[in-house]
């Protein structure tokens, strides 16, 4: 009696022993999940987007030269067909829409990401980042000042424009631009530079500037040069007066 015991404690072990060593092998060649690629996947994305943007810019500003060519030759047929017409009521209202070149007085504002901010990786710090919508409240702040002219590298601002981003990327007129970005505002300096000094008007610009994440500065310009507007025109509600 005692020795069918003691086979069946032996037996009891071996069987034991034979689950932990199939246990034990069944954990050693289980594979270790890969890591997600969709970081990867998501900067892929992006890339492509900004293609199909650059593809649409390059076709739209085509357009664009071929109708300021058009809008050029009525000009001058009205303008030697028709004494009766206020030529210079027509310049102001094409310096109000981008269609002629600003020039005076104004206010040079250039802001930059930070020294060690990268715009491309997994790891992005927004903080280290000038974003779209700093852009936007500097903009806003020069037409409350009524500058008679305002762009943002050489983007000419009018009220169709659009400051957008996309991840990391900021677009204007549809039209990608990359920092740091100087942005010019024709009309009276000095009431532009004390809405620029006053920090209540931008507390995380100037926050973020005076802990060294971004580069902020704004000085008055004798004379400055902002170009055409080159983006998309909309026409919708345009109408043809016949006479």
């Amino acid at each position: 009696m005692f020795n069918d015991k003691n086979k069946i404690f032996a037996v009891s072990f071996v069987l034991i022993g034979l689950a932990l060593g199939l246990l034990l092998t069944w954990q050693f060649k289980t594979e270790v999940p890969k890591g997600s690629t969709f970081p990867v996947d998501e900067i892929d994305t992006r890339k492509d987007l900004l293609k199909n943007f650059l593809d649409e810019q390059a076709y739209a500003q085509s357009k664009i030269v071929f109708l300021r060519n058009e809008i050029e030759k009525s000009q001058s047929l009205i303008e030697s067909k028709t004494k009766d017409v206020n030529i210079e009521t027509l310049d102001k209202l094409k310096r109000k829409i981008g269609l002629s070149v600003a020039e005076g007085e104004g206010v040079e504002i250039v802001i930059d990401d930070g020294p060690t901010a990268s715009r491309e990786g997994a790891e992005i710090s927004d903080t280290l980042l000038v974003q779209a919508s700093d852009l936007r409240d500097l903009v806003n702040m020069l037409n409350s000042a009524k500058s008679d002219a305002i762009s943002v590298n050489n983007q000419r601002i009018i009220a169709e424009s659009s400051i957008s981003s996309i991840g990391t990327s900021i677009l204007i007129n549809n039209t990608y631009i990359s920092p740091p970005f100087t942005i010019k505002a024709v009309g009276d300096s000095g009431s532009i530079m004390q809405r620029i000094m006053n920090e209540a008007l931008f507390p995380l610009i100037y926050k973020r500037s005076k802990k060294g994440e971004i580069r902020f500065k704004a000085e008055p310009k004798a004379f400055l040069s902002i170009p055409i507007y080159n983006g998309d025109l909309k026409t919708n509600n345009l109408n043809i007066v016949n006479k």
